[in-house]
Formats: C-alpha cells, structure tokens, sequence
C-alpha cells in the first residue's frame, strides 16, 4: 500500500531489513556522556554562585570550629540533592514530552531496551553521585580573612 501511495505521488519507498542498532546505541551513549558533562558543568556553575553568595555563613561555620570535612559535606550534599533533583525533573519531563508526543502513554508502560536502562541509570544515579563527590573533592578550601567583613 505505501508503495502504491509513493508512486502515485511521484515517489519512491525503501526499507531496511534490519535495524542498525549498533549505531543508536554508539549514539545513546555518547548522547548520554555529553549529557552529563554538561549537566556536571552547569551544576559547578550553580553551585559556585551559591558558595559565593554563603561565604559569609561559611565563615561562621569556620570561626564556630568547623572543620573542612563539615564544609565539604555541605557543598557535596547542596551539589547531589541539586543533581538529583535535576536528574528526575529532566527525565519526568523526558517521559512526559514522549507521552504528548505520541498522544498516548502507553508508550510508558514498556521499559526501555537495556541500552536505555544504562543510561537511564547513569543520569539518574551516577549524575547526582558525580556531583556529590565532585562538590565534596573541590569545597574543602578554608574561606580566606575569616575575621573580616568582605569589601563590596
């Protein structure tokens, strides 16, 4: 029938015998890496501009006897709950266009192939896990001129 339609409008109709699955998957992948690169570089923007706005609760935390690992927990903390939160509102939101997209949600009901899965996984653990530890890795600097109110 879809031939019969493209030649009567002056077409042509071509099929593959067999999916190339190799290539989406290759894609998923690496479409999944830049993801979180970006996702990972977004949230250090985020969380530096939180850190500078706090400088002067740090400060305190500091001069209370806090030490580096309590700094560290916070920042680590603020940057997994952020990645989480980020994780699961992109993928809802993921699953929701999908859904409007094909009118129906029982696209929803089928879990995705196992390539999916993974990456799924990765954004959804592995993105808020990176975070934490990558929050708690660079925070453990001591604020400088604790005894002082910044100029500006």
């Amino acid at each position: 029938r879809a031939e019969h339609w493209a030649a009567a409008a002056g077409g042509t109709v071509k099929t593959r015998t067999a999916p190339d699955s190799a290539s989406l998957t290759s894609f998923s992948i690496r479409a999944t890496a830049v993801g979180v690169l970006v996702a990972l570089g977004v949230l250090a923007m985020t969380i530096g501009l939180i850190r500078s706005e706090t400088a002067g609760d740090l400060r305190v935390l500091t001069a209370t006897g806090a030490g580096a690992g309590t700094r560290r927990a916070i920042t680590g903390a603020t940057a997994g709950a952020m990645a989480l939160l980020g994780a699961l509102i992109g993928t809802a939101g993921a699953y929701l266009a999908i859904a409007a997209w094909n009118r129906s949600a029982r696209i929803l009901t089928r879990v995705p192939p196992g390539d999916l899965r993974v990456s799924l996984l990765v954004l959804i653990v592995g993105l808020p896990l990176a975070a934490a530890v990558g929050g708690w890795l660079l925070a453990g600097r001591e604020p400088p001129a604790i005894a002082r109110q910044p100029l500006g």
